[in-house]
């Protein structure tokens, strides 16, 4: 078992107690005294509304069994979570492990109030390993060191932003799926024939379509990472050429009242009812929403169905989907307090963590009694995951009890027990999705990391950007004609465009070295 090697380390570092110590007789089974630890580590992270953050859980208890180590998670509403960090942060009164972003990193890892995990990374295999699995967190070093544990994670369900529509409405009407942008405006034609009253394509809000439709299409909106110019490098789409097509499109849409006229000002909560009641077929999100939507329309009709169909191809013949990166999590990480005691010892917890055996401690709690392995994997019992199956939501009630996963403390996070308790249909969406061809190439999670200087200027030049891309609403209602595009892509150019782009791929080259 892990935890004797663990014990080992701890010895050589010095922070065992003697009765821990004691403990370590060279028989494995044999975890530390009840109630007794080396040491306490107090964390702090966000409490998500879904998974409330529970004291004295199974698997705190069983990690502290198998490590000799406290862990004290505190939760602070994720609403408030931010303002909570700052002030912690502003006041060097950070507690012994904080969840922090990647802009977090940027802005504060210079001042030394984090460890610096680099110095210790010869005493962490295992967070090497999860580190080359992933190597995007590349972009998190700060002058090439390390300041804190990335969120890594394995047996992820795959998602993104992915076109869903009506399947019962297409049978209904002998109307084949579309496979293009150019089918899926004739599909939509045809749907409002069939239901004048209906506005087909609804969204949350502008940006939230704009990004996946210029992407696909073969463009981009504002600064985004292209994996088909250069061999990958940062490009802002607005301004090029290209974009004119996209506008175009969502004009054509619009004007023909096949796009919701709501599209930019709608909230989730107008998006979401639109979709539950039947007013809308398609929407081009996050394919999970559907669970929900599904639920809501099945109750009226048994029949309605809104699934996911393939990403479309554009008129290059290109497929170019917005499946969601399988790292999601590592733009947040664990960083430690600089004034940590015994910061060696943290570092090798955080590398048990990192480790097959930590993980399974962190993700799915005690071995024979929550869990089993099967062929050597990991999964929950059964009679575990049917205490829960009447839950509204299975997953975070099963997780929020045990103190599980990733909106616990997991820096390393299995998805098997949620994908073991999800709903079929979004197993199944995540296996079409990842053999989509759309998306073979995926966005990636993290920015590179700029310097200081870099960062003023990005927010000098967006902040002249701004106002500009205001008229992109205007395009697609109508407002402002296309004939005008040529002199909005140039302002952009004026105002900076040339320079965010430069300052993008002089960052991304330095991450390349």
């Amino acid at each position: 078992m892990q935890h004797k090697h663990w014990q080992a380390g701890l010895k050589a570092a010095g922070v065992l107690t003697i009765a821990v110590m004691a403990g370590c007789s060279g028989q494995e089974k044999d975890p530390p005294a009840a109630g007794t630890y080396s040491r306490t580590l107090k964390l702090i992270r966000y409490e998500h509304p879904s998974q409330a953050l529970k004291q004295d859980t199974l698997v705190l208890k069983e990690v502290a069994r198998q490590t000799g180590i406290k862990l004290q998670v505190e939760g602070v509403p994720q609403s408030n979570y931010n303002e909570k960090k700052k002030v912690l942060i502003g006041t060097n009164n950070i507690p012994d492990i904080i969840l922090i972003n990647q802009s977090d990193l940027n802005q504060y890892a210079k001042t030394g109030i984090f460890l610096n995990i680099s110095d210790y990374m010869d005493q962490a295999p295992n967070v090497r390993k999860r580190l080359g699995e992933h190597p995007e967190t590349n972009k998190l070093l700060i002058d090439g060191k390390l300041y804190g544990f990335p969120i890594t994670s394995q047996n992820q369900l795959s998602a993104g932003k992915a076109p869903m529509i009506r399947t019962d409405l297409l049978k209904k009407h002998q109307l084949k799926t579309p496979s293009s942008y150019d089918e899926l405006y004739q599909t939509l034609k045809k749907l409002k024939e069939a239901y004048p009253d209906s506005t087909p394509w609804t969204a949350r809000g502008m940006g939230s379509i704009l990004d996946v439709v210029a992407y696909g299409m073969g463009s981009g909106y504002g600064m985004y990472f292209d994996p088909d110019v250069q061999g990958g490098a940062y490009v802002y789409g607005t301004n090029k050429p290209a974009f004119k097509e996209v506008l175009a499109y969502l004009n054509k849409l619009y004007s023909e009242k096949l796009l919701d006229p709501d599209f930019a000002v709608n909230t989730q909560q107008k998006w979401a009812e639109k979709l539950s009641t039947g007013k809308s077929f398609f929407y081009f999100d996050n394919n999970t929403f559907a669970v929900n939507f599904n639920q809501a329309l099945q109750q009226q009709n048994k029949e309605a169905m809104l699934d996911l169909i393939p990403y479309p191809s554009n008129n290059r013949g290109e497929v170019r989907g917005f499946a969601y990166p399988k790292a999601g999590w590592i733009s947040e990480l664990y960083a430690v307090s600089s004034k940590v005691k015994d910061p060696a010892a943290v570092v090798k917890f955080y590398d048990w963590l990192y480790s097959d055996e930590g993980a399974m401690a962190a993700n799915f709690g005690v071995l024979g009694q929550t869990y089993e392995l099967a062929g050597g994997k990991p999964k929950m019992l059964s009679a575990v995951l049917d205490k829960y199956k009447a839950a509204a939501d299975p997953a975070r009630a099963m997780l929020s009890e045990l103190g599980a996963g990733y909106l616990s403390f997991a820096p390393h996070v299995d998805e098997t027990p949620i994908i073991q308790v999800s709903n079929p249909d979004l197993v199944r969406w995540g296996e079409r999705i990842d053999s989509d061809p759309g998306s073979k190439v995926r966005a990636p999670s993290l920015k590179p990391a700029f310097t200081e200087a870099e960062n003023e200027k990005i927010k000098e030049i967006q902040s002249k950007l701004s106002p500009i891309t205001a008229d992109v609403v205007k395009f697609i209602m109508g407002a402002k004609p296309l004939s005008e595009f040529d002199a909005f892509a140039k302002s952009l150019n004026d105002n900076g465009v040339p320079e965010l782009e430069r300052i993008h791929n002089a960052a991304l080259a330095r991450v390349k070295k």
